[in-house]
């Protein structure tokens, strides 16, 4: 490595703990516009090369309130297993999802959580490439195909996508985000269009499957020390992404 190429390196690792630290103290918006000035002077290359300096807990919460209408520049920058991380951190807010009684308008919720979510992450990767990257994490990860159905299955036209093998495209929607399984994965659609089919011909088998997969991604959560964290920093009052 070049003195020029370390130097450059050490700019992008003091400029995410400068990001980390505006996020703590000032919260999302304000680490959103340093990153914003950043892009605005330098371009998109200076946060791509800050983002694999920042931890999954903190690639969450600085994404935690964007969504596919607001997206946050590092929707765009980070590396396939910082994604993991964070998907295997989506359900932090989701412990209702353990409780028999959650009521279905919760549940309705979480699932547009996790739409907003996985369309954000997939679909604003500049490149088709870095989409099907992403979505391979996605289908690598025990819930994740389970995950794709939760966060589509009550979209409008949902079953027409599936019977029409998910030839019906929308740019910057759900049904983009799914086209990918076809094109790109086609064993794996095979088995989405089976179980996404079968849901949807026993409507009594819906609110039964939306519960135990939220209940599944809130447990993953727990189990990466997710929640607890977040916990802690509510205690601390140090900052609260997800509040």
């Amino acid at each position: 490595m070049s003195t020029e190429e370390k130097t450059e390196m050490s700019l992008a690792k003091t400029r995410a703990q400068m990001i980390v630290t505006v996020l703590r103290y000032q919260g999302i918006d304000a680490a959103e516009q340093k990153l914003t000035e950043i892009a605005g002077q330098e371009g998109d290359q200076a946060i791509m090369e800050i983002a694999p300096h920042l931890s999954t807990a903190e690639v969450r919460g600085l994404t935690a309130e964007a969504d596919i209408v607001k997206p946050s520049l590092l929707h765009a920058a980070i590396t396939p297993e910082q994604f993991r991380g964070v998907f295997r951190r989506v359900g932090v807010r989701w412990s209702a999802a353990e409780h028999d009684d959650c009521p279905p308008e919760v549940l309705t919720d979480f699932q547009e959580e996790l739409k907003q979510f996985l369309c954000a992450f997939i679909l604003l990767q500049d490149e088709e490439g870095r989409q099907r990257e992403l979505m391979k994490v996605i289908l690598d990860e025990p819930h994740g195909p389970d995950a794709l159905i939760l966060g589509t299955i009550r979209e409008k036209d949902f079953d027409e996508f599936i019977a029409k093998d998910g030839k019906i495209t929308d740019v910057g929607d759900w049904r983009e985000m799914l086209g990918l399984l076809p094109l790109h994965f086609p064993r794996e659609w095979e088995w989405f269009k089976a179980v996404a089919s079968g849901i949807i011909n026993k409507k009594s088998e819906y609110r039964e499957f939306v519960h135990e997969v939220a209940a599944e991604i809130y447990a993953v959560a727990v189990a990466e020390g997710a929640v607890q964290t977040i916990e802690t920093e509510k205690a601390d009052g140090l900052f609260t992404p997800l509040s």
